[in-house]
């Protein structure tokens, strides 16, 4: 069983997060994209390169 703890408070300003532009190898959709392990919204592939 899985337990979060409500007492903790995180505020993300709209600065704060970076977002990289993607072209997905698939399907050649264009997108923003966060994180380590980016999928296309279009087709859910994990082939997309930094643009």
């Amino acid at each position: 069983m899985c337990f979060a703890d409500s007492s903790v408070s995180v505020e993300i300003e709209e600065g704060d997060l970076v977002f990289d532009q993607y072209k997905c190898n698939d399907c050649n959709s264009q997108f923003r994209g966060i994180g380590k392990k980016v999928k296309c919204p279009t087709c859910e592939s994990g082939n997309v390169k930094k643009v």
